[in-house]
């Protein structure tokens, strides 16, 4: 047997300099863990920026401006795994400064916490830069593991491990469909390469394999991307663990997963697109209605913001649906901006939470923030920027997030998508205007333990980068960031199999 011993050059640490940044980053934090000297949660936090920044210096200046694959597809740099890379740590290092101005601070700034959330990052910074299937799964399950822990282990409770162990459960079954997908894809194609399937399946169009194969890999990564009737373990984990935590479920964890989908579906799957079109079409439909439906009578804000992600999981899977049917780019680029303004809505939302927050209540009710504008009429107004962004109203970057994704669909004749989506969002429209109603419109209620704010300027600094880009990329700036995506998404279109056209269901 002859084995190939990869070349390793130095453009090849240059492309990979954001995975070892994080890999160095996660050892030194584990050894802070058992160090009285430098575990201080100072130094647990130098260590944590430095590798994160290290990391977005890697993604932006240290690799080829060109598509470029390495260790035989196990390590692939372009555009579109340097915009999921980007938004990865991008969401992590906001993560990173909310819980270190939060009542969390201690708890998180732990040596062995820092080094599972940095492996975390990591998982995630490989899986969305692969173009072979065992990389991928490695990537995703450095990430997944890594999450299982944190849920429970930074502010330990019964709650809080009860919701570990549900996601844990449910997750190891899902990965378990994941991988029988991955393998019948594999026996059928003979490679391990996402790219090199696009060439062998369209020959391999009937084999019954490759149908089961993609319903198992759909149905794994419908889970980590949150959509019904997957969704299960999101409400209950969303509530359990540390809001920070969540902040990162709730955006991290779809940016991977959608990457991986864009690249799989679009490139590889491209041609059995007949097969996971109805799938998806109704995962998403099931998901927008399910989500929706299910967030208005929830009395928790992170219940219902979890039940809120299940609908957008659906929106964006309305995009989803537009990838395999035409030759043409702007899916993609519909699907990455409401991606990134899903983001960011949700980053702001979840760090005014954090705010709110303190160690005797972090499960705000949406009773509790019953006259909010009163006492801090600030985080109210930010709040209500991002549940109008939520809605899909004007002008935010919600809206506009919206009506490209329609709009890709209406291309693609997927009219029935469009219908559900619109009225999902009016339903959505009672639960997040309850919120506002709750802060503007109802006098503050006597609670047990009062919500006291952490005066910090970084927090309000977050909120308020968080409130200008969600209105900019609404208003100003959405021509400017759907044409660099545009440019992004060219390198999936690229690689798509020619074929006939597919009749498309309605």
């Amino acid at each position: 047997m002859n084995v190939t011993i990869p070349t390793l050059t130095s453009e090849f640490y240059g492309a990979s300099l954001p995975v070892y940044s994080l890999c160095v980053g996660s050892v030194v934090a584990m050894l802070q863990g058992v160090s009285k000297r430098f575990g201080s949660d100072k130094a647990v936090l130098a260590v944590l920026l430095l590798s994160l920044f290290a990391a977005l210096g890697g993604v932006f200046f240290g690799a080829p401006s060109v598509e470029t694959s390495y260790l035989n597809g196990g390590y692939l740099v372009g555009d579109l795994g340097r915009v999921g890379q980007g938004l990865i740590l991008g969401i992590a290092l906001v993560v990173t400064l909310m819980f270190s101005a939060t009542f969390l601070r201690r708890k998180f700034l732990r040596g062995e916490v820092a080094s599972l959330f940095l492996m975390i990052v990591t998982g995630m910074a490989v899986m969305v830069a692969s173009d072979d299937i065992i990389t991928l799964f490695i990537g995703l399950e450095l990430s997944s593991i890594g999450l299982y822990a944190l849920v429970g282990y930074i502010n330990p409770s019964r709650r809080s491990q009860e919701g570990a162990i549900k996601y844990f459960v449910l997750g190891a079954f899902a990965t378990s469909l994941l991988l029988f997908g991955f393998a019948l894809l594999y026996v059928a194609t003979g490679t391990l390469r996402l790219s090199d399937m696009a060439q062998i399946l369209p020959k391999l169009l009937d084999h019954n394999w490759v149908r089961l194969g993609v319903l198992f890999a759909l149905s794994g990564l419908g889970f980590k991307l949150g959509l019904a009737p997957f969704h299960l373990w999101a409400p209950d984990t969303y509530e359990a663990a540390p809001t920070g935590i969540t902040a990162l479920m709730a955006t991290a964890v779809k940016v991977m997963v959608l990457v991986v989908v864009v690249r799989f579906f679009a490139g590889s799957l491209g041609a059995v697109y007949d097969v996971w079109l109805p799938a998806t079409m109704f995962l998403a439909m099931v998901s927008m209605i399910v989500g929706n439906v299910m967030a208005l009578v929830q009395a928790s804000v992170k219940r219902m913001l979890a039940y809120s992600s299940v609908a957008h999981s659906g929106y964006m899977a309305i995009a989803l649906c537009a990838l395999g049917g035409t030759s043409n780019d702007f899916p993609v680029a519909a699907l990455l901006y409401y991606l990134i303004g899903y983001s960011i809505i949700s980053l702001g939302a979840f760090s005014v939470l954090m705010w709110l927050e303190n160690d005797q209540n972090d499960n705000l009710l949406i009773d509790d923030l019953a006259g909010l504008a009163k006492k801090h009429p600030w985080a109210a107004f930010a709040m209500a920027v991002f549940m109008f962004s939520f809605a899909g109203m004007p002008p935010t970057v919600g809206f506009m997030g919206k009506f490209f994704v329609f709009n890709a669909a209406l291309s693609n004749q997927l009219y029935s998508l469009v219908i559900i989506g619109l009225v999902g969002s009016a339903i959505s429209l009672f639960y997040y205007l309850r919120i506002i109603v709750r802060m503007y419109m109802s006098e503050p209620v006597r609670v047990a333990v009062p919500l006291v704010p952490n005066r910090s300027w970084l927090v309000c600094g977050i909120v308020g980068t968080a409130v200008v880009a969600n209105l900019a990329l609404g208003t100003l700036l959405p021509e400017q960031l759907l044409k660099s995506l545009v440019s992004t998404s060219q390198e999936v279109a690229a690689k798509k199999v020619k074929l006939a056209p597919v009749a498309k269901a309605h």
